[in-house]
């Protein structure tokens, strides 16, 4: 067992003990990592846990506070367009990477961001128009090569930030409703004017809460979406 681990161990009995009581704020790091002779990333690496496991809650600036005594991993999303045995069929064409300033999110606002759009295929068949916002400051050496690599071509915007730029994902929001198609989408879809699409929206945070990107999604097909248990630190290679 790493040594993170035996000390994560260790707060959780503090926890679940009820000697660090619910509402209340933790001892500092300075303090841990004297009272546990380690230093601060493996203190942090042991809040990680316990904070992916929703016992704690941490906001910049402050020390973390003891939400839960009981452990329960946080959920997740899938989308029924993640079958992996769609994906060995799929490809994907980059139809527009640009640098420009956010005007859509309020998270983003003003600030310098990458867009890319791709439409995705399967086989021959259209199924679904991928648009992500990235934070240039976050990524800057980002571009377009990456997403045509063989490695890549078919990855979510999730899997290729993860995998490539090793971005650590820690909490992820996803909205969705109903839209009417554009006409690029309609075009895309060769679908009737007015045809009616699904759309949804993927919010990924870092540790700190702080937006890393969005991805939007846009399918003529119903999706299913799905709860998942993951830690998503622990990011799967593609």
């Amino acid at each position: 067992m790493t040594i993170y681990n035996q000390i994560y161990k260790s707060m959780l009995k503090l926890i679940t003990s009820g000697s660090w009581k619910i509402g209340k704020q933790l001892p500092s790091e300075n303090f841990l990592k004297q009272h546990y002779k380690v230093n601060r990333l493996t203190i942090r690496k042991a809040l990680e846990i316990l904070a992916n496991e929703n016992l704690i809650i941490k906001k910049k600036g402050s020390r973390a506070k003891v939400i839960s005594r009981r452990p329960v991993p946080k959920v997740y999303f899938s989308t029924s367009l993640d079958d992996p045995v769609l994906k060995k069929k799929r490809w994907s064409m980059i139809v527009e990477f640009t640098k420009k300033r956010s005007t859509s999110s309020k998270r983003f606002l003003n600030e310098n961001i990458f867009q890319i759009r791709r439409y995705f295929y399967d086989n021959e068949t259209p199924s679904y128009i991928a648009t992500g916002q990235v934070l240039i400051k976050s990524v800057p050496d980002l571009n377009e090569k990456v997403f045509n690599l063989q490695k890549f071509n078919n990855a979510s915007l999730s899997e290729i930030l993860t995998n490539k730029y090793s971005f650590k994902i820690h909490n992820q929001k996803i909205t969705s409703n109903s839209v009417i198609l554009t006409k690029e989408e309609t075009d895309f879809f060769d679908a009737p004017k007015n045809s009616a699409g699904t759309k949804w929206v993927s919010f990924y945070f870092d540790i700190n809460d702080h937006l890393l990107f969005i991805d939007t999604e846009i399918s003529l097909k119903n999706i299913n979406i799905e709860l998942y248990n993951k830690d998503l630190l622990k990011n799967e290679k593609i």
